[in-house]
């Protein structure tokens, strides 16, 4: 049984008038990524909407993918927007349309389901899979993310929230893994919606961490979508990718810093900024030096504090000096070291001569000879002391207590 293109094979075909079933699927919610077509204008004398009608008509629409099961296996399929007769006695068209031979190569890996058996008492069916975007699935980070930035080489924790697209990307793995024999449609639920988006989330994180490796700083994420798309499909791959759903971009919203690491950002920023001009690096010492300064002022020990001031002051304004430039430091350190052997004077070298007697001098008065004579301690009277209260005494009797003096 097979899909006969009603454009190319009706003239040619003896089911050219038989036009028994009409099927055919409008376009589905976003939340459905399966239907299965039930027959318009039923003429099937057997009354089962599981029995298709040799000679049935069937379209597909843009963005539907046809699947035609027997027995509950996969018989033929097209990706082919068109009308299409259903022919029992035809092999399967297997038209795959745009997605290249990657259809084939799903079919065989789950067997070959194809089945010459065309009667009335087995299960047919038809399925029309939905292969637009599914657009509007929000997210958002609970919890930090860590993120290496590259523009300043640190670790910050950002938050984010954005949307991402999701999409069959292989119909007959979505088939065979998900939606199986479904009686009517095969919805994006709660429970769906749940799971995927942890595993969303699951994979963001590792997905970010290869972005940051691509040399993107945190700020520029929102514009990486290329990037963290390819990253976040990547990281599904191995769940939801081999069941034939996957994540086909990311947009990212928003990035926020923590309160933490927003105050380091700045830190590292206004480092980077005072480095590569030295004049702003003076600025900040001095600033920094009255700063410290009026604050000590108004402490208890404002005195000493200030005095302490000065000192940081004097010596912020020396590291100025010496970050303005290395070579001028140098030449600064060189001149100072010389400065004090060029302030004395060199004595020119002169020619040995002969020596010549020196004429007899005056002989200089000594120092010996101009101090007076002093009285040594045998010379001077003895002092007397009271005997009573020890009183120095110099009569006759103690003036504190009368003693007679011996």
């Amino acid at each position: 049984m097979g899909l006969i293109k009603a454009v190319v094979g009706a003239a040619a075909s003896t089911l050219e008038d038989q036009w028994l079933e009409y099927i055919y699927c409008d376009r589905m919610p976003d939340n459905v990524l399966m239907r299965k077509g039930t027959p318009k204008n039923n003429s099937n004398n057997n009354g089962n909407d599981n029995i298709i009608t040799n000679g049935s008509k069937i379209v597909v629409g843009e963005d539907q993918f046809l699947v035609v099961v027997s027995d509950g296996k996969i018989v033929d399929f097209t990706a082919e927007a068109g009308r299409y007769t259903f022919d029992k006695g035809t092999e399967p068209s297997m038209l795959y349309g745009g997605f290249g031979k990657g259809l084939i190569e799903s079919f065989k890996t789950f067997g070959s389901r194809f089945t010459t058996a065309g009667n009335e008492n087995h299960d047919q069916r038809v399925y029309f899979i939905n292969m637009r975007d599914i657009i509007g699935n929000k997210f958002g980070t609970p919890n930090p993310i860590p993120f290496r930035d590259s523009e300043f080489g640190i670790t910050v924790d950002i938050r984010c929230f954005g949307e991402y697209v999701m999409k069959v990307t292989d119909p007959i793995k979505f088939y065979t893994s998900l939606g199986g024999n479904v009686e009517g449609d095969y919805v994006i639920d709660d429970e769906f919606q749940s799971q995927f988006s942890a595993d969303f989330m699951q994979a963001l994180q590792p997905a970010l961490a290869n972005v940051a490796l691509q040399k993107v700083s945190y700020d520029m994420l929102p514009g990486a979508v290329l990037q963290i798309s390819d990253a976040v499909k990547t990281q599904l791959q191995p769940t939801w990718g081999e069941n034939g759903i996957n994540v086909t971009r990311v947009s990212i919203a928003s990035v926020t810093p923590t309160e933490e690491s927003a105050e380091m950002i700045k830190g590292a920023q206004k480092d980077r900024i005072y480095a590569m001009n030295p004049a702003m690096q003076g600025a900040r010492a001095n600033a920094a030096a009255s700063e410290a300064m009026v604050a000590a002022a108004n402490n208890e020990n404002g005195a000493m504090n200030a005095f302490m001031g000065v000192g940081m002051m004097n010596q912020s304004g020396a590291m100025f000096g010496a970050n303005i430039s290395a070579q001028s430091q140098q030449g600064m350190t060189m001149g100072a070291m010389s400065a004090p052997e060029m302030m004395q004077p060199q004595a020119p070298v002169q020619p040995a001569q002969p020596a010549v007697e020196a004429a007899p001098q005056e002989p200089a008065i000594t120092k010996e000879e101009t101090v007076e004579p002093t009285i040594t301690k045998e010379e001077a009277p003895a002092a007397k002391f009271c005997t009573n209260c020890g009183t120095p005494v110099t009569g006759n009797f103690c003036t504190e207590c009368g003693t007679k003096a011996e």
